[in-house]
């Protein structure tokens, strides 16, 4: 027999064996899987004060340490109202304002704050 045959016969024999230990059956009682129910993550609400308004983005600083700088992007939702607020003035440099975004992102989902009169 040549090396060939015989490796094709040891696969042949390999394949039937674990096909053989495969097809075993169990029976009794099956686990069942519990749903895994996790919470998803709450958007943080921080106060800052205003640096610069943009049309697309605030700046705005921690009051508590002024070297901490953000820059958040307008979310969709709220992106039109900021723009007609930055059209009749918008927020101006020390304006206090609290900004509610998802951690780990510098998305604004809504600005709060009273915008002081344009300078």
């Amino acid at each position: 027999m040549s090396l060939g045959r015989i490796c094709a016969a040891a696969l042949l024999a390999a394949v039937f064996l674990s096909a053989g230990a495969s097809a075993q059956v169990t029976t009794g009682s099956t686990i069942k899987a519990k749903e895994v129910h996790t919470k998803a993550p709450k958007p943080s609400k921080t106060h800052f004060q205003v640096v610069k308004m943009m049309p697309m983005a605030i700046q705005v600083q921690n009051p508590a340490n002024e070297k901490e700088l953000h820059t958040f992007a307008y979310s969709d939702q709220i992106r039109v109202s900021m723009q007609t607020l930055l059209n009749h003035g918008g927020y101006q440099y020390g304006d206090k304002v609290v900004i509610e975004y998802m951690p780990g992102t510098e998305v604004a989902l809504k600005i709060k704050g009273k915008p002081s009169k344009p300078v």
